[in-house]
């Protein structure tokens, strides 16, 4: 008996398959499966493939497979569980499939398996999910795609330095190491240059920023701009996508009416990283379906 769980990012995905003991038995990576981004043709090329590719890690057999479960970013409404559960039926008929937002299994990665807590997802997009002790109440903030006023993410930063560059390069703005990296890696001589790789041109030249993890890839550059240079246009970057992440669980732990009687202190604490990713985090969850 074999399940599957799926991490369906906006930049990529990643599918794990695990056997009836909580054993990984392969794993494998595609492309975006945020059908918001990417189109719903690509997303889902990108999901078939993560899947088939880390059965074949596994030398496994969807035949085996009982049950798989996705956590999918853009996943936001009744509308886009069923196109994925469409997808499933279509795609992998022999078992049971669940779909989530991907919030939610990011938010199992970290505890453990249990439904409760507070998670922030910061990568090309961004969200805020908390879920009360006992799953009896659910607050979710964010997540609404970068025309809706998602920050704290990949996109924001990259396009608040695109917005940098452009206006450092016609005297709006200060100067700022972002420009000379920006052009550098488009290969264009000046910030006129983007226009085309911002727009496109007609059916010849693709509108390159219309992509989400495009505009999200220069998130790095801002890192690398503050840290190698002290740029301080970078440095205001990283400052407000600070703000913006915190803010996002500071709203969900305020919507959830948290207070000080809802935690825990532990003298000596340290952060770590999740003892497990967010696609065994899902297959966990199929697990507990079969149980």
């Amino acid at each position: 008996m074999l399940v599957i769980g799926v991490d369906g990012g906006a930049t990529k995905t990643e599918a794990t398959v695990m056997d009836g003991e909580g054993q990984i038995v392969g794993k494998a990576t595609s492309g975006s499966t945020n059908k918001n981004s990417v189109g719903k043709d690509q997303a889902t090329m990108s999901l078939v493939a993560a899947v088939q590719d880390s059965l074949k890690a596994g030398n496994a057999d969807m035949k085996d497979v009982q049950c798989i479960v996705l956590g999918m970013s853009g996943c936001d409404t009744p509308s886009d569980v069923d196109f994925w559960l469409s997808i499933c039926a279509s795609k992998f008929p022999s078992c049971k499939a669940i779909v989530e937002n991907d919030s939610v299994i990011a938010l199992c990665s970290g505890t453990g398996g249990r439904m409760e807590g507070i998670v922030v997802i910061s990568g090309t997009g961004s969200i805020g999910l908390g879920i009360s002790q006992g799953g009896s109440q659910r607050v979710r903030v964010g997540g609404m795609g970068p025309l809706l006023g998602d920050s704290g993410n990949g996109y924001s930063m990259g396009a608040a330095a695109l917005r940098a560059a452009v206006r450092a390069s016609d005297g709006r703005g200060p100067t700022t190491e972002l420009l000379g990296m920006i052009l550098d890696k488009y290969k264009v001589p000046s910030a006129d240059g983007l226009l085309e790789i911002a727009y496109g041109k007609g059916t010849d030249v693709p509108a390159k920023f219309a992509s989400w993890d495009e505009v999200a890839s220069l998130a790095p550059l801002v890192v690398k701009a503050k840290r190698e240079h002290g740029c301080s246009v970078a440095s205001q970057i990283l400052e407000q996508t600070a703000q913006d992440i915190c803010e996002l669980a500071e709203t969900v732990a305020a919507r959830l009416s948290c207070s000080s009687s809802d935690s825990e202190t532990f003298t000596m604490a340290k952060v770590t990283r999740p003892n497990m990713t967010p696609s065994e985090a899902a297959a966990r969850m199929a697990l507990t379906q079969l149980r």
